[in-house]
């Protein structure tokens, strides 16, 4: 397990010093940050005075250099629209977009695996029929137009919820169940799948043969199913933190979506690198704890590939014939 654990943490940094090295470059090559920065009539002493500033007026690899340097030290840089280091930005939009985030999360989960269950024990009824279609509904509708219909409807027409901002403890209630949506039909779906192809294996069969109870039987059906809902469903937790830019902004939720937003309107380069790189790193961190998870779930995934795949060959002893006994 150590050396499984120990590829996979290797691997998620080897991805995440290519995005930040992508980052990095592209950035630079988008253009001269410092004609943005500087005002518009100003002289090519001021120009060459915010460059110095900036630090651009070092070779490329330099600055490269000096920005992993920081990187290692929690550096992200310095906003150029703020005046203030990223990391005072991104971080309190961190907290609030991870809140966002994982109550969106819980609701999927919850409800995607009890509906695709209950769809599963509950095949080809009225029951499974109205699950499979709002999977397709949750898998169809836009983020941003069901969050527009939930405001219209619970918060213009009833007034049950807050339409903007963080103010009270429901105002999260609407962003969560627009961003969950699509998470939760697409956990809905493969539960179903996963624990309907769970019904027809001969163990289930076997254990419905004998009688045993049938919260028994729903507990080994969902154990076994569980791998892959586990895989699909940090995929999806790691999706809601860097998705949440449309319903961030939406709902005037003071996240790093609607940060983000604000940065690409400054044309704030150092702040835009920043958001990139700790979404990067929470989704590579999300993905490291999910292979965690799959190989203490199922030990087979620990194994080298070169041993999972050699069969051994059955140790059988060949007796002599005797060729006067077979005339």
């Amino acid at each position: 397990m150590l050396r499984y654990t120990g590829t996979r943490f290797l691997q998620g940094l080897i991805a995440l010093f290519f995005i930040v090295t992508v980052v990095f470059f592209l950035a630079r090559m988008s253009g001269d940050a410092t004609a943005l920065l500087a005002p518009p009539d100003a002289t090519p002493e001021q120009l060459d005075a915010v460059r110095v500033e900036l630090g651009l007026d070092r070779p490329i690899l330099v600055q490269y250099w000096d920005y992993l340097q920081g990187l290692v030290t929690g550096d992200l840089g310095r906003s150029t629209s703020y005046r203030v280091p990223v990391s005072d930005l991104v971080v309190p939009g961190m907290q609030a977009t991870a809140k966002l985030a994982l109550v969106a999360f819980l609701f999927a989960l919850v409800l995607g695996v009890a509906a695709g269950a209950l769809a599963a024990f509950r095949s080809n009824t009225p029951t499974d029929y109205g699950v499979r279609l709002m999977a397709v509904l949750g898998q169809s509708i836009p983020s941003f137009w069901l969050g527009m219909i939930l405001v219209a409807v619970f918060s213009v027409s009833l007034g049950w919820f807050p339409a903007f901002g963080d103010a009270t403890a429901t105002s999260i209630v609407l962003p969560a169940i627009s961003l969950a949506a699509f998470a939760l039909a697409s956990i809905a779906r493969l539960t179903r799948s996963t624990v309907l192809e769970m019904l027809s294996k001969d163990q289930t069969l076997f254990e419905r043969s004998k009688g045993v109870a049938p919260a028994t039987l729903v507990v080994h059906v969902l154990r076994n199913s569980s791998l892959p809902v586990v895989t699909l469903a940090g995929i999806q937790l790691g999706a809601l933190f860097s998705g949440t830019i449309v319903i961030e902004n939406l709902f005037a939720w003071p996240g790093v979506g609607q940060l983000a937003i604000q940065a690409i309107n400054a044309k704030d380069f150092a702040l835009i690198q920043g958001i990139v790189i700790v979404n990067t790193l929470v989704f590579i961190a999300l993905l490291f704890i999910v292979d965690v998870l799959y190989g203490l779930l199922d030990p087979r995934v620990r194994r080298p590939a070169a041993s999972r795949g050699k069969k051994k060959r059955p140790t059988t002893t060949v007796q002599p014939i005797d060729v006067m006994e077979t005339v």
